[in-house]
């Protein structure tokens, strides 16, 4: 166990991709990058066939209903916010995940313009890039070290998180975005609301084990650096042998063209197993499509959030289908969807307001508003809401910290309880950041979303209890 422990925190780095970016403050909201990306954290959703909740392909996005939803979240007053800002310190890698800062200004201009904003002062962002470890350090002691940041909310970083929530940790709260890496699951400096990467593919492993009873043989790809293999060997693969499944393994590189995939779901044996379980960013699922098209087969295909977005819809829209994602997938998530909004998650009052307030990557033709623009919309709801029940006069580190490490939830897209500090995921009790334990399936058939094991029909997947 000791070792399997010190393999998992070493190793457990899911899906990134390398990124470059200069490190830099702005007291202003944080501008977005310059690159819409593939790379996004699950959102999608849960429960089982029996008493599935299906909805139509949406052409249009819903509306959320006006604000009623989200004053009440945040326990805001309507109206414009006022006075001195509310420092928000803000740190992410720009240049890959620009959908991180999308959804933080969205927030921001959300609830400055319309919720009061926080304790009715506007929320303002100190933001820093990094591109390097190097950065982390930097970034973490700038704003550890200015007196006005209430709060440090993370967007999604692959390089430098030690270092930066080392400089960070017992001087500035802090609120994982969207984290990726070992430190952004095991670090003692702050806490992440959602489930993370350790809660969805091990919850994806759940759901083949527990719901898709004719799978028996599972063929897999994942990206061919330390992040893929963790997730494949530390989270997916434990599940699916303890459950008696066969399966077969292939490391994709980063850099693999199309015909590079095809070849490796030949050597995966994808024609001929149960289910083809893809761990791999956006581009390289662009890639499992049309090398499923090339091949003449049609896999069963279980993947995460990772894998749907602006882009995949883009190539599938050139390749002549009318859906946002291939037809027939599984997509592994947080319990909820872009793609269904419902009322009671925010998820409906998100897809309203990022439409209203979400403003493109610098040279993107579309708004990315799925991947991980949606939970970071809702981390900055969320220190809102925390804002307004301890007072503009009360931000100090005490004070802030104990909201966000003893929140409880309901968490905004999120589906579950949490529980910050305490989760036991495959009996390792070394996710200390990780607050939330439930997660969600869905299924794109035939111009439907399809709730299998979600928060839309009340049966997600606990991973505590694999």
């Amino acid at each position: 166990m000791r070792k399997r422990n010190a393999t998992l925190a070493a190793g457990l780095l899911v899906l990134g991709t390398v990124a470059a970016a200069c490190s830099e403050k702005s007291s202003s909201t944080a501008t977005t990058a310059a690159a819409t990306t593939a790379a996004a954290t699950t959102t999608a959703a849960s429960a089982d066939t029996t008493a599935a909740a299906t909805t139509e392909a949406p052409t249009t996005v819903a509306a959320g209903g006006g604000n009623e939803w989200a004053l009440k979240y945040t326990g805001g007053k309507e109206g414009a916010a006022s006075g001195a800002p509310v420092l928000i310190g803000y740190v992410n890698q720009e240049d890959f995940f620009p959908e991180n800062t999308i959804g933080l200004n969205a927030a921001i201009k959300y609830i400055n313009t319309e919720l009061g904003g926080a304790a009715g002062r506007p929320l303002d962002v100190v933001a820093c890039k990094i591109s390097v470890a190097e950065d982390g350090a930097k970034c973490g002691t700038e704003l550890a070290n200015n007196p006005d940041v209430a709060v440090v909310v993370t967007g999604t970083i692959l390089y430098g998180n030690k270092e930066l929530y080392d400089a960070l940790n017992g001087k500035k709260p802090v609120i994982i975005g969207n984290g990726v890496t070992s430190d952004d699951f095991t670090t003692p400096a702050g806490q992440s609301f959602t489930a993370g990467s350790p809660g969805v593919i091990t919850g994806m492993a759940g759901f083949v084990t527990q719901q898709l009873t004719d799978v028996k043989s599972v063929a897999i790809l994942a990206s061919n650096n330390p992040a893929g293999q963790a997730a494949a060997d530390l989270l997916f693969k434990p599940v699916i042998e303890k459950a008696g499944l066969k399966f077969t393994y292939v490391g994709v590189d980063d850099t693999a063209t199309a015909a590079d995939v095809q070849q490796s779901l030949t050597a995966v044996g994808a024609d001929k197993a149960d289910l083809l379980a893809v761990l791999l960013t956006v581009q390289q699922c662009i890639n499992v499509y049309d090398a499923d098209k090339a091949l003449g087969i049609t896999p069963k295909v279980l993947t995460t959030g990772l894998c749907f977005g602006t882009p995949m819809t883009d190539h599938l829209k050139t390749a002549g289908e009318s859906g946002p994602v291939p037809d027939g997938w599984y997509f592994g998530g947080y319990g909820y969807s872009y793609f269904a909004p419902d009322a009671d998650s925010g998820m409906a009052t998100y897809i309203d307001k990022i439409q209203k307030y979400g403003v493109p990557a610098p040279g993107a033709k579309t708004l990315e508003y799925t991947g991980f623009a949606g939970p970071e919309f809702a981390n900055v709801m969320t220190f809102t809401k925390f804002v307004n029940e301890l007072g503009a006069d009360k931000l100090d580190y005490e004070s802030v910290n104990g909201k966000i490490r003893g929140f409880t939830g309901p968490m905004m897209i999120q589906v579950g309880p949490l529980n910050c500090g305490k989760q036991v995921i495959l009996g390792l009790p070394i996710f200390i950041s990780v607050c939330a334990s439930e997660m969600g399936i869905q299924q794109y058939k035939d111009g439907k979303w399809t709730s299998l094991a979600d928060g839309l029909n009340g049966k997600p997947i606990d991973v505590t209890k694999l």
